[in-house]
């Protein structure tokens, strides 16, 4: 007891004279030695994050295959009870029939295909119906073509023989530009040979001589080529064809009747014309020689160079050129008209115009520039042979 009173009165004696402040000052704060004092601490790092774990990709859901007839249900799916049974294996008793008696067997469903948007005018190929193919022996059968080419008959504006379809030809200005072209250098020199005063000199039999025919073989050679070159300038330059553009193609059947028939209307015309008019004969048959040379000569100028040259130029250009402009008829009278003004002697030119159609006609006919040359080569050499008769 006496302790705790002792402990009791010492704390009181000390809160009073603390109480009351007035006689005891406090004292200051001890400083502390620099050991003593408390350092900051040090700054914590945080703590690292866990790493996220990697999550696994999403599953990829097939899409639902519908089941093969016949084929073994996959693991975890019931099998279809109607699906059939595949080849070689019984069917089970309880599954049902796949069809009831009597009814027809539908035919099995295909999926529709996709298929990309079709073109603009373009029918898809899935709505296309494909033709069956014709059997073999239901087509007739293309008889093969016996004896010669038929000529195939001209189409408007321009004849076919010898062109083929859509190839570029000529017309009457190149047929125009050829025949002033081809002829200005004889026109000119017979012009210089009127006013010379050469042409009033008769020729007498006795002046001609064999050297003087070899002459005018030699300058109508000449004559012919550059003719024939200008032919080629104004035609088979400009449609690029051979020789099948002016006519050198194989003659139709028509060659056998049509010259005869040609020939008579010729030879009659000329009769008729030679009965009212009685011209002279034309001036080529006095540079010959009558002589056997001379017949010979005159046999190769008159029936081979003639023919030949001359149906180039008036059927084959001339012809052909104003065909193809005017048509048949006014080509005919055209270049029949251009080739008896061409031989220069007014008094023959009304027999000389009359062969001309002839032979434009039968060129037209059998489309062939073969048959004029044949008809050409007849009607001089009938003359060749007047002419050698009258001599004797």
């Amino acid at each position: 007891m006496m302790d705790e009173e002792r402990d009791t009165s010492g704390r009181s004696g000390t809160g009073g004279a603390g109480g009351g402040g007035g006689g005891v000052s406090p004292s200051p704060p001890r400083p502390q030695p620099p050991s003593e004092r408390t350092a900051p601490p040090p700054p914590v790092a945080p703590a690292p994050r866990p790493p996220r774990p990697p999550q696994p990709p999403p599953a990829v859901v097939p899409p639902p295959v519908a089941p093969r007839p016949g084929a073994p249900a996959p693991p975890g799916v019931a099998p279809n009870p109607d699906a059939p049974a595949p080849p070689g294996v019984a069917p089970r008793p309880d599954a049902p029939p796949a069809n009831p008696p009597g009814e027809a067997v539908p035919p099995p469903a295909s999926p529709p295909r996709p298929h990309a948007p079709a073109a603009p005018g373009v029918v898809p190929s899935d709505r296309v119906t494909a033709r069956p193919p014709e059997p073999a022996a239901a087509r007739p059968a293309t008889p093969a073509p016996t004896g010669p080419r038929p000529l195939a008959r001209p189409r408007p504006g321009g004849p076919t023989t010898g062109l083929t379809p859509g190839t570029k030809t000529w017309g009457w200005p190149e047929a125009l530009l050829g025949v002033v072209v081809g002829f200005g250098p004889q026109i000119l020199l017979y012009v210089a040979a009127l006013y010379g005063g050469a042409a009033e000199a008769e020729t007498t039999m006795e002046e001609v001589t064999l050297f003087s025919a070899l002459v005018v073989i030699v300058s109508t050679v000449v004559l012919y080529g550059w003719q024939t070159l200008a032919a080629w300038l104004f035609s088979l330059r400009i449609s690029r064809q051979g020789l099948a553009g002016w006519g050198f193609t194989r003659p139709s059947t028509a060659f056998f009747w049509t010259i005869p028939v040609a020939l008579v209307a010729s030879y009659a015309i000329s009769a008729v014309h030679g009965a009212l008019v009685d011209p002279p004969p034309q001036d080529i048959v006095e540079q010959f020689p009558r002589t056997i040379e001379g017949g010979a000569l005159f046999v190769v100028v008159a029936v081979v160079l003639a023919p030949l040259f001359e149906e180039v130029f008036f059927r084959g250009f001339v012809y052909k050129g104003l065909r193809n402009s005017w048509g048949w008829w006014p080509a005919a009278l055209g270049s029949a008209a251009v080739f008896g003004a061409a031989h220069l002697q007014l008094t023959v030119f009304v027999p000389i115009f009359a062969l001309g159609v002839a032979l434009a006609w039968v060129y037209e006919r059998t489309g062939s520039l073969w048959t004029s040359i044949a008809m050409h080569a007849i009607f001089n050499g009938m003359a060749v042979l007047v002419w050698a008769l009258g001599v004797a």
